[in-house]
């Protein structure tokens, strides 16, 4: 039943062990709950196409606008998962303004490890 609930949102579901990919107030935000930005989608290490379904669902539930997020390695699924949504499913999609930044998080021994990330935004 969460399987169906989390495809009826838009959002593949999140594993704990995917969730640790994100930054802490999003897990925090992940465990209770709660959702950040409902046009958002964070991608981690699931398969492309889980994403690229996820990506078409909030196309189709009316959103104009949806962002991929990712991390460190997730970056080139990422851009797969865009590449996957404009030439399989959706021709006419746009890419808007991409982001490139380096986030800093707190490795398991204390140290600050900097980390690259993206965000994409896609529109119909």
């Amino acid at each position: 039943m969460q399987d169906n609930e989390a495809n009826q949102a838009g959002q593949p579901r999140t594993e704990q062990s995917s969730v640790d990919e994100y930054p802490e107030e999003l897990q925090s935000s992940q465990r209770s709950g709660e959702r950040r930005d409902d046009n958002t989608i964070y991608i981690g290490r699931k398969s492309v196409s889980v994403y690229a379904l996820a990506v078409v669902t909030q196309f189709n539930q009316g959103r104009p606008i949806v962002k991929l997020k990712a991390r460190g390695r997730s970056i080139s699924h990422a851009v797969d998962v865009t590449q996957v949504v404009m030439h399989r499913f959706i021709p006419t999609l746009k890419i808007g303004e991409i982001k490139i930044t380096t986030e800093e998080l707190p490795s398991e021994d204390g140290r600050m490890n900097k980390v690259s990330s993206m965000e994409i935004e896609l529109s119909k």
